[in-house]
C-alpha cells in the first residue's frame, strides 16, 4: 500500500466545515491503496470542538506538533468562561480584531505560518525513520502550501495542493495593502508552479488557479461532498413546519431578509405564520442574529442553538421539514458553502437567498432548490409560505447528480491523481 503524507492545521477534535474535506479523505484512502498519516496541530481551547468526529478515524496514525501562531496562544492563554465551549455568538472583541489585523499586516499570507518551525522539525525527525509516497496539504490556512512546498523541495515528495477556499485577490480574507496583495499573488504562483497537482473545490475556483498557469492539467476538480454514513434517520415530525439554517451565521450568510420575510408572513398570513419556525445551528460570527429577532418580534418562532456537533446537527437538519441557505458573494462568485452537499443529500426541499454564480448552479442542476433573490423579503416570504402549504411542484431532486458528490468516490478521484503523480 502506497504512503501519503497530510498536512492539515485544521483537523478533528477541531469542529467547524473546514476540517470535514481532509478527515473523510483520510477515513476512505485506504479502499484505494492509500495509507494516510495525518500531520497537524495539538488541540487546544478552541470553541468549535467536535471529538466525535474521531470516532471514525481511530485506526488513522495522527501526529500533533505544537504551533506558535497568535490566536492559538491567545486561546490557550485566556481564560475561558463556562459558556465558551459552544457559544451562541462569536463576535470578535476589540482586543481580538486588533489582533487579527496586526497579524494580517505582520504575518503572510497568514498567522499560521508560525507552524513552519515546529511542523519542520517534526517532519524531519518522521521522515529520518520512514518514507513516503506523495505529500498533501489543504488550504486555508493557505501557509500551510508554502511550508507543504518547502517540504517537497528538500525531501524530492510527489505533492499535491488542495485549494478549499480562494486565496489571493482579497476575496474570502481582505489584505491590508497594495504589497500585500500582490505578495499573496507571488506566493500563490510559486505554489501553483511547483505543485505536481492542484486541487479546487469549485469550477470557478480551478479557473482562477488556471489563469497564471495559463490552463495547466495539473489543476482538477473535486467538489466538496457529504458522507452518506453521517445522516441519521428523520425523527417524527411535529406540527410546526420547521425552517432549518446549519453553519455560522457570516457576512456571507446573513439572514436579516429571512427574518423580514418571516415578519411579512406574520402580518400578512398569520395563519401560516402560527406554524413556521426558524432554527439557527451554528454560530452566530456577526454577533447580531439575537437581537434583530428580538427587535422584530419573532422570538416565539426564532431559535438558535449555536454551536453544536456535526451529527447533532445533521440530527436536527433530518428533523426539519425544509432547509434555509443564504449565500451572498458579489465579490466572491466562486464560492459555494461547504453545507449545500449534506442539504441535497438529507432529501429535503432548499430555499436558497444567493447571488452567488456558482452555488445557484448547483442548486438548479440538483433539482432540489428553489432559488429567492438575497435582498427580497417579499419573495422569500411567498416561497416560505408555498412550503409550508406543500405548494412545491419544483422540488424534484436528480439523485444521480447528488450522489455524484458521495465522499467515497471523491475520494476515488483523489487516488487517482495521486497514482498519476
Amino acid at each position: 500500500m502506497k504512503k501519503l503524507l497530510m498536512l492539515c492545521y485544521y483537523f478533528p477534535p477541531l469542529g467547524m466545515g473546514g476540517v470535514q474535506r481532509p478527515a473523510k479523505f483520510a477515513k476512505y484512502l485506504q479502499c484505494y491503496g492509500w495509507q494516510p498519516t495525518v500531520v497537524t496541530v495539538e488541540p487546544i481551547a478552541y470553541w468549535a470542538q467536535d471529538p466525535e468526529l474521531l470516532h471514525e478515524l481511530s485506526s488513522l496514525r495522527i501526529i500533533r506538533t505544537e504551533s506558535l501562531d497568535p490566536q492559538r496562544l491567545w486561546q490557550k492563554y485566556t481564560p475561558s468562561t463556562p459558556s465558551a465551549a459552544a457559544p451562541l455568538s462569536g463576535a470578535p472583541s476589540v482586543a481580538r480584531r486588533v489582533l487579527e489585523q496586526a497579524m494580517a499586516f505582520c504575518l503572510m499570507p497568514d498567522s499560521k505560518i508560525l507552524w513552519k518551525r515546529p511542523l519542520l522539525r517534526r517532519i524531519q525527525r518522521l521522515l529520518q525513520e520512514e518514507s513516503f509516497d506523495a505529500l498533501y496539504t489543504t488550504s486555508p490556512p493557505h501557509s500551510v502550501h508554502l511550508i507543504g512546498r518547502r517540504i517537497a523541495r528538500r525531501y524530492g515528495l510527489k505533492w499535491v495542493a488542495d485549494f478549499r477556499d480562494s486565496w489571493a485577490g482579497g476575496v474570502v480574507v481582505r489584505e491590508p495593502t497594495r504589497v500585500h496583495r500582490e505578495w499573496n499573488r507571488w506566493l500563490q504562483q510559486a505554489v501553483l508552479k511547483q505543485a505536481d497537482a492542484v486541487l479546487a473545490v469549485s469550477q470557478g475556483i480551478a479557473d482562477q488557479l488556471k489563469a497564471p498557469l495559463a490552463g495547466s492539467a495539473k489543476i482538477h476538480l473535486i467538489p466538496n461532498g457529504f458522507d452518506p454514513e453521517d445522516f441519521p434517520s428523520s425523527q417524527a415530525a411535529d406540527s410546526f413546519f420547521t425552517f432549518c439554517h446549519c453553519g455560522s451565521v457570516t457576512r456571507f450568510s446573513d439572514p436579516t431578509v429571512v427574518l423580514r420575510a418571516l415578519d411579512w408572513i406574520r402580518r400578512k398570513e398569520p395563519a401560516v405564520y402560527e406554524r413556521i419556525r426558524l432554527l439557527f445551528v451554528g454560530l452566530d460570527a456577526t454577533g447580531k442574529l439575537n437581537r434583530q429577532v428580538a427587535e422584530l418580534g419573532l422570538a416565539d418562532h426564532v431559535s438558535h442553538c449555536g454551536y453544536t456537533s456535526h451529527r447533532k446537527a445533521l440530527q436536527r437538519l433530518m428533523n426539519s421539514q425544509a432547509l434555509l441557505l443564504v449565500a451572498r458573494g458579489a465579490d466572491n462568485a466562486h464560492f459555494i458553502p461547504g453545507k449545500t452537499w449534506e442539504y441535497l443529500a438529507s432529501g429535503k426541499p432548499i430555499l436558497a437567498l444567493t447571488d452567488v454564480p456558482d452555488t445557484a448552479e448547483v442548486l438548479l442542476k440538483s433539482g432540489a432548490a428553489r432559488l429567492c433573490a438575497p435582498d427580497d423579503p417579499v419573495e422569500c416570504a411567498q416561497a416560505m409560505s408555498a412550503l409550508c402549504q406543500n405548494q412545491c411542484s419544483w422540488f424534484q431532486p436528480k439523485k444521480d447528480f447528488i450522489n455524484r458528490y458521495d465522499r467515497r468516490l471523491q475520494t476515488g478521484q483523489l487516488a487517482a491523481v495521486l497514482d498519476a503523480l
